[in-house]
Order: C-alpha cells, then sequence, then structure tokens
C-alpha cells in the first residue's frame, strides 16, 4: 500500500510539472531550452526535475506522449455520437492539424533535426499513441464493412493513415507555408488509395 501511494504521488507530480512544461515548450521551443530554465519555470529544483526526469530528452518525450494523451481525450470528445466513421477521420485529421500548427515551436527543432523523431516513438514499449491507432482501427473496421477496402488488417491501415497525415505536417514543418489541408480532401486521398478497385 505504502510503495503504491508514493507511485501514486511521483506520477502526480510528474503530470503537474508536464502541465507547466507543456506551456514552456509550447512559448520557446526545446531546441535553446535548459533543464535549468524549465526547473525556474516549473518552480522546483534542478535536482528535484532530474528525479522525476532522468534527462531533458525523457521530459521532452514525457511531453510529448502527455499531449498525445491530451489529443486522444479531446479527439473522443469530438467524435462522440458520430456514427459515419469518414466524419471521425475528418475530425482527427482536423484535430490533428490544428494541434501541429499550435506546437509547433515546441516541435519544430526535434521533427526537423530528426526526421524519424516520431517512428522511434512508435517503437517505445509504452507507445503513448497507441489508443489513438485502436480508434483509428476500429474507423477502418467500420469503413471497411460499408466500403470493401484493399487492406483487412485495419491496424495496418490506422498506421498508414497516420504516416500518410504525418506527411502534409512533415512537408509544413520543413517547407513552411500554411498547414490549411482541407481535411476532408486529406480523408478522400487516403481513402481513394485503399478502396478495392470494385468499391
Amino acid at each position: 500500500m505504502k510503495e503504491l501511494l508514493k507511485e501514486k504521488i511521483f506520477e502526480t507530480k510528474k503530470s503537474l510539472v508536464l502541465e507547466k512544461v507543456s506551456e514552456f515548450f509550447d512559448e520557446r521551443g526545446y531546441e535553446n531550452v535548459k533543464i535549468q530554465d524549465i526547473a525556474l519555470h516549473t518552480g522546483i529544483s534542478v535536482g528535484a526535475l532530474y528525479k522525476l526526469f532522468p534527462s531533458k530528452d525523457m521530459l521532452f518525450f514525457e511531453y510529448i506522449a502527455y499531449q498525445i494523451g491530451k489529443f486522444h481525450e479531446e479527439l473522443l470528445q469530438k467524435c462522440s455520437g458520430i456514427t459515419d466513421p469518414k466524419e471521425a477521420l475528418k475530425i482527427y485529421v482536423e484535430l490533428k492539424f490544428s494541434t501541429f500548427k499550435s506546437k509547433r515551436k515546441a516541435i519544430e527543432d526535434p521533427v526537423i533535426g530528426d526526421p524519424l523523431f516520431f517512428v522511434k516513438m512508435n517503437a517505445q514499449k509504452s507507445n503513448p499513441a497507441v489508443p489513438i491507432y485502436e480508434f483509428l482501427s476500429s474507423l477502418f473496421e467500420e469503413l471497411g464493412r460499408r466500403v470493401p477496402l484493399k487492406e483487412d488488417d485495419h491496424m495496418k491501415t490506422a498506421y498508414l493513415f497516420n504516416a500518410y497525415t504525418m506527411g502534409f505536417i512533415e512537408h509544413w514543418l520543413n517547407r513552411g507555408g500554411e498547414l490549411d489541408d482541407d481535411p476532408a480532401e486529406v480523408v478522400d486521398g487516403f481513402l481513394l488509395g485503399m478502396r478495392c478497385s470494385d468499391g
């Protein structure tokens, strides 16, 4: 019981710090920020910060995981009551693009500096994006009942769709301009390639 309580306190501290860190990364970015700056902003000592997060890289990974969790909650909320899987996919794209636009300062340096950043995140044992992939997979399963799709593995389709939408974001991050692609056209473009020729 004592260990469980300690674990709960530890996780609560991490969540509170991540909430404050999110504001900081969103405003200042990642590359030029020092751990001392983060400690000052969050109001805890450098030593206490290192007890929660062993390195700046690990802190950033946790920040991304925290943002993914918030994204998933908002996605479920926005899709609540939506029965058309195609409509839910559009909501996913719209939310994903708007989230990345609001987090540009925070993610720009790590993603441009490491094109495989999100691939590496997906390879982590505790991939925070798994619930989102499961949600997308359920949408493609439902869509497959209505329109024949080339791929029967709905989880694979979810990963392909995520990679497809990330292509728009990476192009925007690397080439500039606006991330203003129409979510409906993004979804239609993907589904065009996924539909069976007789579907």
